[in-house]
């Protein structure tokens, strides 16, 4: 789509220190950036992120006049953000910037060859700035911010982030679908660090939702549909209990649906005697101070522990992840053990007590006289019973040595997986899952608690396998998030979406099948019925556009004419005016 006003680009090539500058040749890069048709002006500095970067294009853009600025960089996941500000702040439109990636998508693949790296710098540059010549200038929307959050789970995240958005004063619904609130933290006996008792925790938690001026409380209750977008999204949560369905206006979501213990049924050495039991029963026995052998009703004089059952084991039996609270909580266990017990042994793939204060959880096992041994991945522990007796071989792979123990409790230290229903929950938020079934964030790194779906966090066990520490500071900080975002009243939206041309549009209703977002419907006033986008829902993944016969649907800021241009670009290279080559 072309614009009557004249291109005038500006092309800024950043060394990014020495991560582009030390594969890429930045100076002839720009040399030849500046004499590109439209470029008015073209330059290279040592980091366009830093404030004297930024300063840099604010000056040129008033000094050149320019309309349409091309900055040559890292990732725009990283600085986009930080360059549309900059432009915005010199009266151009935040959609007549282009970022180009030099870093992840040049120099650090290209890292050995750098003749090859600078050329396709040059090419990416000189596809940008033929995109960039057609780019528009886009109107910035926003949409008001219901205040108030709907927190999906009452585990230890759900109550930590609901309250800490009631203590900021928004209004705040948690719903959780058992009876009672406390999730798998209600049925452990003592946490790591500090040996404080779980329930203790669990009922301040409680006692402090319950008595919160905003939030309400809805137990035995489950989210059945969701509609809307980020500031206003319609909930329909119905009670278990009495079949009722209540209806909620939500500005932000958090999903904190936790996790679930893996129970290897049918999978030796569990179900072979009621002596083998996982670690999850353990801790509530521990905490019910019924630390007995199931077949004898006696306390055991012989515990055994095996590690990573179903953790770090590919396969239909097993699962891929490292559940990582796994080593501290059993290594805890068999520590508190040690009172009632004559041995304890633990029966270990790897001992990974990696937070702050677990590794002296450790240590006070081996202080203990708990005892270690390291068994072979490959030959894993033959577990047998006779009359009622629990016998377990297995080769130490430290020591050399065949081994053999007569345990009167096995316990099992399982895997951590994502809760049964997971599948629905994640249709309904339209949340994406890693291979392990837990919930995808929108950036491992740079934007860990939101989603893809505006509007809608994740915290704690939802999100990977935790302890309760990392559930609490991940639940903070989605409260952190979806506070700001009631604070500000209003949100802004994203621009570059879909938009039907209605005197194309066929009413096929190809597109409103196609849109994996739920954002295309269709205006039935008219005649035949027209397709409709509602931007706020609409992500510009642009299979609407892709998949529409019609030609009737346009992605904004991603025209057919804009791609083109890049295409003919890189295939064509136009004529470099005033010099230089390409």
């Amino acid at each position: 789509m072309a614009t009557e006003e004249v291109p005038r680009i500006g092309v800024f090539v950043c060394h990014c220190g020495h991560n582009i500058a030390g594969t890429v040749d930045v100076e002839r890069v720009a040399e030849i950036a500046a004499h590109y048709p439209n470029v008015e002006f073209a330059t290279h500095f040592m980091f366009m992120c830093s404030d004297s970067g930024q300063q840099l294009i604010r000056d040129k853009i008033e000094e050149f006049s320019l309309n349409r600025v091309v900055v040559a960089s890292c990732s725009p996941r990283m600085h986009e953000p930080t360059f549309r500000r900059v432009v915005e702040e010199a009266d151009v439109n935040r959609y007549c910037f282009e970022q180009v990636n030099l870093r992840e998508h040049v120099s650090w693949c290209h890292m050995r060859e750098p003749e090859a790296a600078t050329e396709k710098a040059i090419d990416l540059i000189r596809m940008s700035v033929a995109r960039a010549a057609l780019l528009v200038p886009l109107e910035v929307k926003t949409v008001s911010v219901e205040p108030h959050t709907l927190v999906v789970g009452g585990g230890v995240a759900g109550l930590r982030a609901a309250i800490d958005i009631d203590s900021r004063g928004f209004k705040v619904t948690l719903v959780e679908r058992e009876p009672e609130l406390g999730g798998n933290l209600a049925k452990l006996s003592t946490l790591y660090q500090g040996n404080e008792k779980a329930s203790d925790v669990i009922e301040r938690m409680v006692l402090a939702a319950r008595i919160s001026e905003n939030l309400t409380i809805m137990t035995d209750s489950e989210v059945v549909d969701v509609e809307g977008y980020i500031g206003n999204f319609d909930v329909t949560v119905k009670n278990n209990a009495t079949d009722k369905t209540e209806k909620l206006r939500v500005g932000a979501i958090i999903v904190a649906t936790g996790f679930q213990s893996w129970v290897p049924e049918g999978i030796p050495p569990y179900g072979m005697s009621l002596d083998v039991i996982t670690l999850a029963q353990l801790e509530e026995m521990k905490r019910d101070d019924k630390l007995l052998c199931p077949s004898t009703g006696k306390p055991p004089k012989k515990v055994m522990f095996i590690g990573c059952v179903g953790s770090r084991q590919p396969g239909v039996q097993g699962h891929e992840h490292c559940s990582r609270y796994c080593c501290t909580a059993m290594v805890k266990a068999a520590a508190d053990i040690t009172e009632i017990t004559d041995e304890v042994l633990i029966l270990y793939d790897d001992i990974r007590t990696f937070g702050k204060g677990h590794e002296e959880v450790h240590r006070s096992a081996h202080e203990k006289f708990v005892m270690f041994s390291k068994f072979d991945r490959t030959k894993p522990a033959k577990t047998t019973v006779a009359d009622g007796a629990l016998s377990v071989k297995w080769r130490d792979i430290l020591a050399g040595d065949n081994l053999e123990f007569h345990p009167d409790l096995l316990v099992l230290v399982t895997a951590m997986i994502p809760p049964e229903g997971v599948e629905k929950v994640s249709q309904l938020f339209s949340l994406t899952r890693s291979a392990d079934g837990f919930f995808n964030e929108e950036h491992i790194k740079l934007a860990p608690l939101t989603t893809h779906t505006a509007g809608v966090m994740i915290a704690g066990a939802a999100q990977s396998a935790k302890d309760s520490t990392d559930s609490t500071t991940q639940a903070s900080g989605a409260a952190a998030k979806a506070a700001s975002l009631m604070a500000r009243g209003e949100v802004e939206i994203e621009s570059t979406v879909a938009h039907v041309l209605e005197e194309l549009c066929s009413s096929c209703h190809t597109c409103a099948t196609a849109c994996p977002y739920g954002a295309i419907s269709f205006d039935t006033s008219k005649k035949p019925e027209i397709a409709v986008v509602t931007e706020a829902e609409c992500h510009g993944c642009g299979t609407c556009a892709a998949g529409c016969p019609s030609s009737a649907i346009i992605m904004r800021h991603s025209t057919d004419e804009q791609i083109t241009a890049m295409v003919e670009a890189f295939l064509m290279p136009p004529p470099v005016m005033g010099g230089g080559d390409s």
